[in-house]
């Protein structure tokens, strides 16, 4: 039976990798086709995509909705700038050590959501994201309220550049978030296909019968809160690498577009998160592409993409809810 397990996993954990490297391998080739502007959208799609997958794993998988999850975004961004400022340590050191400040937080929220579900839960987690611009303004000497900390990805070490060439700025973003980006896919797709994932489904599905079944769903979902947490610190720790950390880069609105990017790719999806993530970063630039030649106001072109997200957000609540990965799955059936 243990050899059984153990052939089960590895299985798993093969096909998790084959997943990231054909992942990584295509990222690579499509960003060399870019030039530097889309190079660094591509960077943000990464960064966004590993925030989206923690809605994928909290709420498509096991059911718990959160509206805070650019909070926990910030806890990752913050403490990755102040560890860089602070104590000059590099991002490749600094990001490690804000996941699990993610993680702690994570762990808290999870222990309160425990009790909680549906609109209380949502709530909760919304009240955490309102609380950000407080925080950061009650602790000024410390987080610098609305002015922020300024931190960036700073430019490639000698040895890249010596092996690879001199990269752009904009490349070496992409660079950065990439191999993070593919550490996350890779977890997350383990997660899915593991006792794990099934676990979590069968808590979103019918608690009774899960915990009937010998699930102990109080515990599972404070795990997974903890897990989720970490998968948006991480993205929040990358995302505030742009160059600032402060309230500004994390509002409530960021919360909302990583569940809207989630639910239009496939909330149960890894694939359908990387979609949704390229539709709500790309949109603009399409929008702009598609009614470039119409004499458009600027305060209807700043405000239609967002109205445009939300109509296909509306769209696809109603015609089809498993999300553009789930069109073929939802046909089959």
């Amino acid at each position: 039976m243990r050899a059984v397990s153990n052939l089960k996993v590895k299985s798993i954990a093969r096909t998790s990798l084959i997943r990231t490297l054909i992942f990584s391998a295509l990222i690579l080739l499509v960003g060399l086709q870019f030039d530097a502007y889309n190079q660094a959208q591509l960077a943000v799609v990464l960064i966004l995509f590993i925030g989206v997958l923690s809605i994928t794993l909290l709420t498509g998988i096991s059911g718990q909705l959160s509206l805070g999850q650019g909070a926990l975004m910030a806890v990752g961004g913050y403490s990755t700038a102040l560890l860089m400022i602070n104590y000059k340590l590099s991002l490749w050191v600094a990001i490690p050590l804000s996941i699990i400040s993610s993680a702690i937080a994570g762990l808290l929220l999870g222990v309160a959501a425990a009790r909680l579900r549906g609109p209380y839960l949502a709530g909760t987690t919304l009240v955490i994201a309102l609380a950000i611009p407080t925080i950061a303004n009650r602790f000024m000497s410390v987080f610098k309220g609305d002015e922020g900390l300024q931190v960036d990805v700073g430019y490639p070490p000698q040895w890249f550049s010596s092996l690879f060439g001199e990269p752009t700025y904009e490349q070496w973003q992409l660079y950065v978030a990439l191999p993070f980006a593919a550490v996350a896919l890779f977890f997350a797709s383990n997660i899915l296909l593991s006792r794990t994932g099934r676990m979590w489904r069968s808590i979103r599905d019918h608690e009774s019968a899960a915990s009937l079944a010998g699930v102990n769903f109080a515990r599972q979902k404070i795990y997974v809160f903890v897990i989720s947490s970490t998968f948006a610190g991480l993205s929040g720790a990358l995302y505030g690498l742009r160059g600032l950390v402060g309230p500004s880069v994390y509002p409530v609105s960021l919360s909302l577009l990583l569940l809207t990017a989630a639910v239009l790719g496939g909330i149960r999806s890894i694939a359908g998160a990387f979609i949704g993530t390229v539709i709500v970063v790309f949109l603009p630039d399409w929008i702009e592409l598609i009614l470039g030649n119409f004499e458009l106001s600027e305060q209807v072109s700043n405000y239609l993409p967002a109205l445009i997200s939300s109509l296909l957000l509306i769209l696809t609540v109603v015609i089809n809810p498993a999300g553009v990965a789930g069109v073929k799955l939802h046909k089959h059936k």
